[in-house]
């Protein structure tokens, strides 16, 4: 791993590209009982939730059944799921795949509810059908009514889909990007930070106030001309408040950075990056030389990291945050930068696996982001001989020498959530509450930045 702590729904035609093959999609369905009656009652509604337990989604469903009166079955020999059927709708699919339900339970007194359990997930646009002779013997035909889902569709596919490199060279060794003289220009530079809000199609304010950071950052604090494009491009982001901790009093330290530059990160010249403290407490953020040559965008990310890290206390629930927060903001860039993901430099390779690694995990939301695991996934980089479960676990492996300790809260991480939570509407707490902030970045993710960064990662299905 490169840095030290020290150192929604959407429509089918979503699912266009390579990643469209994924694993067929099954669902379940069930059935109900009560009280007699001559014609069979009718269906009033149907309602799916994915189940989820102790904060993770599951691949299972309950569904609520709802009859217009109570009944009671034709025949007490079978089970009442017998009488159940699902139609589960499947983009990939020509016709509906058919579904059975595992239980079916009927609730109250009324006998008007049957509860069914479903050992897959019911998407939105699914049918249930009841046949009709549960209710009246010699009767045929089926009961039917469109099921009501709180996921969708791509969701469902999203959600038990894991995904993979397509390119088999892709785990060949990195090359490092070579170090132009546009690089190293100040005028140069600034074109390319232009550009970058041009490809963002960002309102001419947040380009305008980019350009403004740019040129208002110190060229003794920040040398590099591409360092300082970096971190213009953090405007509009929900990273952007990584610019106020850097070049303000207004962090832990009281002060503003002392250095941000390409140089051998101190003690571990191999790290990506490193944020250290100068001897009058003030912050230096060290860049290896070797990725100077890569494009803003990555170096965004790295950047957006280490200005998590202020004070001298590090944790490995740090760097899960730090590294989530940088691995979020890559997927979103490569949603307007898809020929980013290959160029196979240092850092880019390794956000690269970051991402496929967030994608692969997300307890609580499976079908988007996450940190933790997702239920029905065996690895989160899969491929590889890697044994990491989830993002987390892949995260804390390149951590393994830092103290599995709680850290102080950083004052950059929190307001990184802030920025997300207002995003997505949920309550803030706090940046190192692992379980929450599996949970906020999976919701912050926006579906269309998620297909799109499949597609430009070239992932397929598993």
């Amino acid at each position: 791993m490169r840095r030290d702590r020290h150192g929604t729904s959407m429509g089918a035609t979503l699912l266009a590209g390579a990643w469209l093959a994924v694993a067929s999609l099954f669902s379940a369905c069930s059935g109900g009982s009560s009280e007699k009656s001559g014609s069979p009652p009718r269906l009033v509604a149907a309602e799916a939730r994915r189940d989820v337990v102790s904060g993770a989604a599951r691949q299972t469903t309950t569904i609520t059944v709802r009859f217009d009166r109570s009944f009671v079955l034709a025949s007490d020999k079978l089970p009442l799921a017998s009488y159940f059927e699902l139609e589960v709708a499947d983009p990939r699919a020509q016709q509906p795949q058919r579904a059975l339900a595992k239980t079916a339970k009927v609730e109250g007194e009324s006998n008007r509810t049957v509860t069914l359990t479903v050992d897959r997930l019911i998407p939105e646009g699914s049918k249930l059908k009841v046949a009709k002779k549960a209710f009246t013997k010699a009767a045929t035909g089926d009961l039917e009514i469109a099921v009501a889902s709180d996921i969708s569709e791509i969701e469902s596919i999203l959600a038990t889909t894991a995904f993979q490199f397509t390119d088999p060279k892709f785990f060949d060794d990195p090359i490092i990007a070579p170090v132009t003289d546009g690089d190293r220009d100040a005028a140069a530079m600034r074109k390319v930070l232009e550009q970058h809000f041009d490809a963002r199609k960002a309102p001419d304010e947040m380009k305008k106030a980019a350009l403004a950071a740019y040129d208002l950052i110190p060229a003794v604090t920040v040398p590099s001309p591409k360092a300082r494009a970096a971190l213009a491009g953090l405007t509009g982001t929900f990273a952007e408040a990584a610019l106020q901790s850097l070049f303000s009093n207004d962090n832990c330290t009281g002060k503003p950075v002392a250095l941000i530059a390409f140089q051998p990160p101190p003690e571990l010249p191999d790290l990506l990056a490193r944020a250290t403290l100068a001897r009058d407490g003030r912050r230096i953020i060290s860049l290896n030389p070797k990725i100077e040559g890569e494009r803003i965008e990555p170096l965004m990310s790295i950047l957006a990291h280490e200005a998590v890290h202020c004070d001298i206390k590090g944790s490995r629930i740090e760097e899960v945050a730090a590294t989530s927060f940088d691995t979020f903001l890559y997927i979103e860039m490569l949603s307007f930068f898809p020929d980013l993901s290959g160029t196979r430099t240092m850092l880019v390779r390794e956000l690269n696996i970051n991402a496929l690694a967030m994608i692969n995990s997300g307890a609580r939301y499976p079908e988007s982001v996450g940190i933790l695991h997702s239920a029905g996934f065996a690895t989160a980089v899969p491929g590889t001989t890697a044994p990491y479960p989830s993002f987390g676990d892949l995260v804390v492996s390149a951590y393994s020498r830092i103290p599995d300790a709680d850290s102080p809260e950083e004052p950059v991480a929190h307001a990184y959530v802030v920025a997300l939570a207002g995003r997505s509407n949920v309550a803030v707490k706090s940046a190192f509450d692992i379980r929450y902030l599996d949970e906020l970045l999976g919701r912050s993710m926006d579906i269309r930045v998620l297909t799109a960064a499949i597609q430009a990662l070239k992932l397929s299905p598993i």
